[in-house]
């Protein structure tokens, strides 16, 4: 979905599906206004957990802790390590010079990560605690490194994480250490804290039932914690993918979660594909596992819905490879249509139509001649798709020509009356 900011997007996209759609469900919801409206429409289909760090929906937040699913004796752990921080360090596009410091804060963050999960009790193996070692004084965080060059833990990868980087010259691993604290700064928040110290439910259940998860975060903290959305995104997709395999392979028994929570138990019944409904899509960043998710993740019963304002947002994170997203989308949904980039673009995908005209000649003392001409025109040009009534969007499905069809509003259309939980305007 394109479109901008005030254009509908919720009342007339996100609201509607939450609604209606007998599916699991995970939603970005920057507002919090999608859980207050929908929450209790959704509870009719399974559980609904709402992430809401800054109770901005007026409900009690429940908590989602990533380091619960990580298990110290897993052959996966490096790799879990790894997922959880590559989430953590954001890649500015088109910064190359940014790319090597991130590479060595990711490596010290997985080690850090992995020794946590080792070596800490329960009650301590979240964020909170690694971000705690990183803003250790230097002697004690000298300290914590000498210790995980003597460990033997996850096959001897904490000690290489911590041999890497007590190799380096003290500036190079001056510069690391504070990248590598940059990226984690959110994790101070006692909000985030609190919303990250244990697991209420895991992601693997939206393969298992109904279940509805929403990530509240309010605009004016996007910047700020959008790392925090990044990491549930890219857990979400990484336990769903891990749960499908696990199905798959005979014998293989699902990821449990530490702390005493069990993963859920499968669940034969044929569901729908769970639905992510990814609103301000472009605040989570580039992120490798969306990327991957786009063309891969069907097969595992899952679906990705982005919602971007513009084509520049899209192009800006992903440059060449954002063409994947177009490819692999089957409903493409534009309206509100502002800038001429987005608007460009979408004409060259409507195509064209051949249309005729009439040209006539004369020569004084010669009879009229009519000439006939064939040309190819857009069948919307940039300037008409910008000026779309806001009513209206246009809709382009596989295999189909591309629809001008009449907008949603939840609280108008009467398919919807009676399942919303009416709000104060």
């Amino acid at each position: 979905t394109l479109a901008p900011t005030r254009a509908g997007k919720g009342v007339g996209t996100v609201i509607p599906n939450l609604l209606m759609a007998e599916r699991p469900v995970l939603v970005i919801d920057p507002k919090g206004e999608n859980a207050r409206i929908a929450g209790n429409a959704r509870r009719r289909f399974g559980p609904v957990h709402v992430l809401d760090p800054f109770e901005v929906t007026g409900v009690t937040s429940a908590a989602y802790n990533p380091l619960d699913r990580l298990s110290p004796d897993s052959l996966d752990l490096g790799e879990d390590a790894a997922s959880l921080a590559d989430a953590l360090v954001m890649d500015p596009p088109d910064q190359v010079s940014e790319a090597h410091w991130n590479e060595e804060a990711k490596a010290i963050l997985g080690g850090l990560i992995m020794f946590c999960v080792c070596h800490e009790e329960p009650g301590r193996r979240s964020l909170a605690t690694v971000r705690e070692y990183l803003t250790l004084p230097p002697d004690r965080l000298r300290a914590l490194l000498e210790l995980m060059q003597e460990s033997d833990a996850a096959h001897g990868l904490i000690a290489r994480a911590a041999n890497r980087f007590l190799g380096k010259a003290d500036r190079e691993a001056a510069s690391v250490l504070s990248n590598a604290q940059r990226h984690t700064h959110f994790l101070d928040s006692p909000r985030i804290a609190k919303c990250m110290a244990r697991s209420d439910f895991h992601f693997s259940e939206l393969r298992h039932g109904m279940t509805s998860v929403f990530l509240v975060l309010p605009p004016n903290r996007l910047d700020a914690y959008s790392r925090w959305l990044r990491l549930l995104v890219s857990q979400a997709l990484q336990d769903i993918a891990r749960d499908a395999e696990a199905a798959q392979t005979p014998g293989m028994a699902l990821s449990g979660a530490q702390g005493g929570s069990e993963a859920p138990p499968p669940d034969r019944r044929a569901l729908p594909p769970a639905l992510f409904l990814l609103d301000e899509f472009a605040a989570l960043g580039r992120l490798e596992a969306v990327e991957r998710a786009m063309g891969l993740m069907a097969g595992y019963g899952l679906q990705l819905w982005p919602i971007l304002q513009d084509m520049s947002q899209l192009n800006a994170l992903y440059g060449k490879r954002a063409g994947t997203f177009v490819a692999n989308a089957g409903v493409q949904q534009v309206f509100g249509v502002n800038d001429l980039e987005t608007a460009q673009w979408l004409s060259k995908m409507i195509g064209q139509e051949t249309t005729g005209f009439q040209t006539q000649s004369y020569k004084p003392g010669d009879a009229l001649s009519m000439t006939q001409n064939v040309t190819g025109r857009d069948l919307l040009t940039p300037d008409e798709i910008m000026q779309v009534h806001p009513d209206n969007q246009l809709l382009r499905v596989q295999g189909r020509p591309t629809a001008i069809a009449r907008k949603l509003r939840y609280y108008a259309d009467p398919e919807f009356k009676g399942l919303y939980q009416p709000q104060d305007q």
